[in-house]
C-alpha cells in the first residue's frame, strides 16, 4: 500500500505517531494535576461548566492540529513541486 493509501485508510496518524519531549510530558502532567484538583474542588454547576470548558479546549486543540497538518501537507506539496 502506498503512503497516501495508508494515510487514507487511517493506518498512519501523524499526530499520534511522534515522540513527546520531556517538556511536553511535564506540561501534560501539570495540566492533569490541575484538572484533577479543580474537579475535586468544584461542585455541581461549577464542575459542569469546567467540564464544558475542558471539552471546548480539547475541540479547539483538535481543530488547530488539523489546520497545522493541512498547512504542513500543502507546504510539502509545494516544496515537492518546486524541486528544480
Amino acid at each position: 500500500m502506498s503512503i497516501l493509501e495508508e494515510l487514507w485508510y487511517g493506518n498512519i496518524n501523524p499526530s499520534e505517531d511522534r515522540d513527546i519531549s520531556d517538556e511536553e510530558k511535564k506540561l501534560v502532567e501539570l495540566m492533569a494535576r490541575h484538572q484533577e484538583y479543580l474537579t475535586s474542588k468544584l461542585k455541581d454547576k461549577e464542575l459542569d461548566e469546567f467540564k464544558k470548558y475542558v471539552e471546548c479546549c480539547n475541540e479547539y486543540t483538535s481543530l488547530v492540529e488539523c489546520q497545522a497538518f493541512e498547512i504542513g501537507f500543502k507546504l510539502a506539496i509545494q516544496l515537492f513541486n518546486d524541486k528544480d
